[in-house]
């Protein structure tokens, strides 16, 4: 397989069988995902069409020739706990489809099973590490707009008509994973700030068009949403959520 046969990458980090991070990118546009790459892991997952290629292309353009064209699996036992990295390239469909509905005819990737004390230091390892922590970073923004809805029933102008959100079952459930949200991007090592989230997009609550604002305080986040004219939500009365 060729780089410029891949129309889907999928990425997955997960220790001792909670996935930290899940992604699907697909050349046509579709995105999905779930988690931040951190621990405990989110229910909180959504779907997306874009209708173009700007997730996909950056991150393809990251992948070395060498692990397309030469699969890699590495396996070892874990004692201490397991750490596992797959990522997985599909191309070349069989049925017309180019979307979740495809049926791919080549595949490759890596896959990398490891003891959570591992002595393993081949290069692949960082590169797993950067290129997920890169996945999750180009769809922050987007991820950030799906926690909004769940949380605040919180629409974004940015939000690609038609996308799909799966939950947990209870409210409890999903406070918790929207709690665990926002600590996971807090302690982020690549230092992502949720402020620009909010930039050059409305969010609409309740049928009232609004502007998002987000703001830090001693290691705590407040989310508001302000009217941009007439009467404010009113769920603007009850206190936004403070972490």
């Amino acid at each position: 397989m060729n780089k410029n046969e891949i129309e889907l990458i999928i990425l997955k980090v997960i220790a001792n069988g909670e996935e930290a991070l899940n992604m699907k990118i697909y050349k046509e546009g579709t995105l999905c995902r779930h988690g931040v790459g951190g621990l405990p892991q989110l229910g909180i997952s959504a779907m997306s069409h874009f209708g173009h290629s700007e997730f996909f292309d950056p991150l393809l353009a990251k992948i070395p020739d060498e692990l397309i064209e030469k699969p890699m699996e590495y396996t070892e036992e874990t004692p201490n706990g397991a750490l596992e990295y797959i990522l997985a390239f599909y191309g070349v469909t069989t049925n017309g489809e180019h979307g979740e509905q495809a049926n791919w005819s080549k595949s490759s990737g890596v896959r990398l099973l490891l003891d959570q004390q591992t002595g393993f230091r081949h290069q692949v390892l960082s590169f797993l590490d950067g290129f997920s922590m890169d996945a999750a970073e180009i769809t922050n923004n987007w991820y950030f707009d799906v926690i909004m809805e769940i949380m605040y029933s919180a629409r974004s102008s940015a939000m690609p008509a038609g996308t799909l959100i799966a939950t947990p079952k209870t409210r409890n459930e999903i406070e918790e994973d929207c709690s665990n949200y926002v600590n996971q991007m807090l302690g982020s090592a690549r230092q992502w700030d949720m402020r620009q989230y909010v930039a050059n997009k409305t969010y609409e609550v309740q049928g009232i068009t609004t502007k998002g604002k987000v703001t830090l305080d001693k290691g705590s986040v407040n989310f508001n949403f302000q009217p941009i004219g007439g009467e404010s939500p009113k769920a603007k009365k009850k206190p936004w959520w403070k972490f």
